[in-house]
């Protein structure tokens, strides 16, 4: 299903309905067909932020860094931020992120 390409229309949809003319974090960009399209940011207004949330998928989805990112980018648009982290997860998020070998 990640592969498959979304017709244009939906692709416009999604940007059209995204782009707020209010403060708001990014999370991304959409992807389709497996690669980015750079133009359609993926955004949340910070009035919508206080809202319930959930984070969920499987091993190597992305929930830390999603986690830590919506963390990094509400700090910066003067958001205080409180994260219970049980496990340990986010414990690594007030240190300077270090490039890996995948990114480089």
């Amino acid at each position: 299903m990640a592969d498959q390409q979304l017709p244009a229309e939906q692709v416009d949809g999604i940007r059209d309905s995204c782009a707020f003319g209010e403060p708001a974090i990014d999370l991304g960009v959409l992807g389709n067909g497996g690669g980015p399209v750079t133009d359609a940011r993926i955004r949340i207004p910070l009035r919508m932020v206080a809202r319930h949330g959930l984070i969920a998928g499987a091993t190597g989805t992305g929930r830390t860094v999603t986690l830590q990112l919506l963390a990094e980018s509400l700090s910066a648009a003067g958001v205080p931020v409180l994260a219970a982290d049980i496990e340990g997860d986010l414990s690594g998020i007030a240190l300077p992120g270090v490039p890996g070998d995948g990114l480089a």
